[in-house]
Order: C-alpha cells, then structure tokens, then sequence
C-alpha cells in the first residue's frame, strides 16, 4: 500500500472510552509499526542511503570497478519543496470589520514560540514521508502574557507518534498517541518495551508492552484527567489525503538515475567492454595461472605472449562493445524530468540567458507547475493551520488576563508566501505595461504572480500612491499661495494701496 496508512478502528466519538480503545491496541500498534518502518526508510534515503551503495558488479574480477553513485535529487527536492512553501512565513490577518488587539499577541507568541522553525520542520517531514505533527500544550511554568505564549509547540516525525480516526462515516479523530519504544537487558536476553501515551480529549493514559508478551499493562499511576485542555495536542499535516511524500513518489526514478550514473563510470574504468581473442598463444599451464595472467596484464597494461606453435605467430585481437554515451545522457535527463515534473519541482537549469528567454525557460523549469503544486498543497495545509490556530487561541484565553478575549479563530485569515523572486525582471516590466493600461493593482499582481497575496502589497501601493497625490497636491496648494503673495506684496513686500 503506497502512502501512510491511516489508523481507524470502528469506534465513533461520541461513544469513546478507554475500555473500547483497550482491545484496538495491538491493532493499533501493528499498523503504526508498519509506518514508522517505512518512514524510518524514507528518511534514510533522504539521508542518500540509496540502493545504489548495495551494487555489486557481475564478475568478481570487476569488482575493484565497482562505482556506486548516488544523486541527491531526493533530498534537493524535499529542501526546495520545504523552502518554497514555507522559507517566507506564514501571517495572520484579521477583517477590517474585527480588527482587535488579539492579533497582535498572537504574533507576538508565533514568535516567541519559534513557530516558523517548527512550520518548517514538519513541512519536512510532510514532503519526506507523506506526513507529519504538531504536539500543543499549555506551558507549565510562568510566563509573560505580554510577550511570551502560554503554550509550547513540539514538531514531531510520524515514526514516533500517530493520530487515530473513526472508521465509520466522516472518519472523526479519536485520539492521539505517542509512542516510545528502548531496549534493556533481562538477565542476558535483549528484550523491548514500548511505551504507549493516550491522549483521549478528557484524560490521559499510559500503557507499557514487551517483546515477551502480547498484552498491554495500564500503568495505573500515570492516569490523569486532562480537566481544562481537551482538545487534542496532535495536529496531523499531510499535502494529499494518500499521504504520499515526495521519497516514496521518486525513489524507483532515483534509483534508475543512479544505477545509469554508476555503470556510466563504470564503463569509463573498464575503458571499453572488451573481449580478447589470443591466437596460437600459450597463457598459462592451467586455468588458475590464465586468470593470473589475464590479471596482471589488465592491471600492468602489458600483455607478453609465448607462441604455441612456432610456425605460426602469435597474436591477439579484442571484440569491443562501446557504450553509446550519448545514449545514455539522453536517458538520464529523460529520467531526471520526469522526476523533478511528477514530485512539483522546477529543474535546475543551467541556462544564462539575461531575459529574452527567461519566460520559455520558467514554463521548461517546471515554475508554472511548481507553483500550482505548491497552491494545491495549501490547501491541504490549511486545515492543519487552522486546527493549531485553534489550539493556541483556546490556550492563551484559559489563562487569567488573556490578551485575545476577543479574536476569534474564524475572522482570522492564514496567508501563505512561497517564494516568487523567479523571473522578477519580466514580472516587474509585465505589472508595469499593465498598470499603465489601466489595470487594477490588485489584478496586475495577480496576473504576473508577484505575490500569493495580492491584496495587502496592492493596499500598500494604492496608498502610497494616494500619499504622494496628496503631497502634490500640498506642494502645489503652497506653490499657488506663495505666488499669490507675491503678486499682492509687490515692492519688498510692501502691501500696495488699490
């Protein structure tokens, strides 16, 4: 099954206890197991842990000549894809029809709590393995609601915890779970133990299972209710509902790229694919001593040969198979296009030109379908967005002299800001032409993809424009007056007698 797979069992959340989640557990842990192998893999091959480094070649002889490239496109792509969605940050913005206070303290605690930092990280995650978590909770210490947040946010990998659905209609979430697992010694005999932490909205339990037994031990003295923060602490992310990332969608092309890389320099070293014919040629008294010769004649370059029959001479021809280089290159970019175009990554260019091209080039590099790919994933990280949003607003107002009383989740709007800087040069003199022809900044914005968010730069230019007017019109208002004056207080000034 391709993706992450989700985790539901036949519970609906209004009927939710401890004693029906109880008997799900093995169930639970089985398939979360099942996941975290395959993220645990995905984040090796991020790390270039490709197949490649299993290669081996053909003949023993060969292996000397044993080239293992490996192409990091896996793991460019994953950093691009995270930089692009989330290397500008996300902003809050409030209707003018609710502008409050509350806002900025939210910013404030955005900032405070690193929150930037950990957007990207689980970005990461998402583009590596398909998904990834945020972990809220209100903050146990003290702090300065002026200036710091009341919470604190945790980004978490799907290999150490997991959020668990309903399976029936509408698929609810449940609950969410974190799980530890660490070795010890039982006398002589290696054994684990894994932890489990169960967050139900109104309580919290742990549960601890070993490799000798099959059955889940509650751990009765951690059980503690959760009497004012119930929502749950896990918000999942993912970019499609198959949580899909982009190692799983490319590795099989990855491993192609790299194979063809390797058996390229391969057959550098090798010089060509030769096969030798040796004519009337004495090579060695038994097969051990032929490949001997055979051998050091490939490592020396030198080959002496004894004639086997003196009459005739002795000689040696080769059977050559070139590689057709260009052949393979031409594979290779093949390869590498379909790669970059299927995972909604622009291909690196090495293309100089300074602008005459530079619009054919964004649409051959793949910014045209990045950018719709990277819209598409907003939309999906918008749900996860606004379910943390959530979560921070109910936090900051359950404490005493809370500073967003008044902001309510559903009047603010989450704005993204991928990175638009491609081709600024022909985007700028495009918003030009259509400015001066009469086009709305807002829609010129729009249309020449300068900025994902095109009302707030448009307000800002329109009110720019609206202050210079009004400077001009100052100016010219003081230019008019001071001529005025001057025609009335002629000779130095001197008021004159009609």
């Amino acid at each position: 099954m391709a993706g992450i797979q989700k985790i539901k069992i036949p519970v609906k959340a209004n009927e939710l206890t401890i004693e029906k989640v109880e008997p799900y557990l093995p169930y639970i842990l089985g398939v979360f197991n099942e996941n975290k192998a395959k993220v645990d893999h995905f984040f090796d091959v991020l790390k270039n842990q490709h197949d490649i480094l299993k290669k081996t070649r053909r003949y023993e002889d060969d292996s000397e000549n044993n080239n293992q490239v490996v192409t990091p496109y896996l793991y460019e792509m994953v950093r691009f894809k995270t930089g692009y969605a989330f290397g500008n940050p996300k902003e809050y913005a409030q209707s003018e029809m609710a502008q409050t206070n509350g806002l900025k303290y939210i910013n404030r605690y955005s900032k405070d709590s690193l929150e930037r930092a950990k957007d990207k990280n689980v970005a990461n995650s998402v583009y590596t393995a398909g998904n990834g978590y945020y972990f809220i909770e209100p903050k146990s210490a003290d702090f300065d609601s002026e200036s710091e947040a009341p919470y604190v946010i945790y980004d978490k990998t799907p290999d150490t915890c997991a959020k668990v659905y309903s399976s029936y209609n509408g698929e609810e979430e449940l609950f969410d779970i974190l799980v530890n697992s660490y070795e010890y010694k039982d006398g002589n005999y290696p054994k684990t133990k894994t932890i489990i932490s169960i967050y139900l909205p109104a309580m919290y339990y742990e549960y601890e299972s070993s490799t000798d037994t099959n059955s889940f031990q509650q751990v009765i003295e951690k059980t503690k209710p959760r009497a004012i923060y119930k929502m749950l602490p896990l918000v999942e992310k993912f970019a499609n509902e198959e949580r899909i990332g982009i190692v799983e969608l490319g590795e099989s092309l990855q491993n192609s790229i790299d194979r063809l890389h390797s058996d390229q320099l391969d057959n550098v070293d090798d010089l060509v694919n030769e096969l030798l014919v040796f004519m009337n040629t004495v090579l060695g008294k038994d097969q051990d001593d032929e490949a001997e010769f055979l051998k050091n004649a490939k490592r020396n370059g030198v080959i002496v040969l004894n004639d086997k029959n003196p009459d005739i001479k002795a000689d040696v021809k080769t059977i050559t198979q070139k590689l057709d280089y260009n052949g393979i290159i031409s594979i290779i970019e093949t390869l590498k296009r379909d790669l970059f175009d299927s995972c909604g990554v622009p291909i690196p260019s090495s293309d100089t030109s300074n602008g005459t091209k530079a619009g054919a080039v964004e649409k051959g590099n793949g910014y045209d379908n990045a950018y719709n790919r990277i819209l598409d994933d907003y939309n999906s990280f918008e749900q996860a967005d606004r379910e943390v949003l959530k979560r921070k607003l109910f936090i900051a107002k359950s404490f005493a002299n809370s500073k967003v009383d008044d902001l309510y989740a559903s009047e603010i709007e989450i704005k993204y800001n991928p990175n638009m800087s491609d081709n600024m040069l022909t985007k700028s003199q495009s918003y030009v032409n259509f400015v001066e022809h009469g086009v709305p900044p807002v829609l010129a914005i729009q249309w020449c993809r300068i900025s994902n968010d095109a009302i707030t730069p448009a307000k800002q230019i329109e009110e720019y424009k609206a202050k210079l007017e009004e400077e001009a019109q100052n100016q010219t208002a003081t230019e008019e007056l001071q001529q005025q004056l001057g025609i009335n207080t002629g000779n130095g000034g001197n008021i004159q007698n009609g």
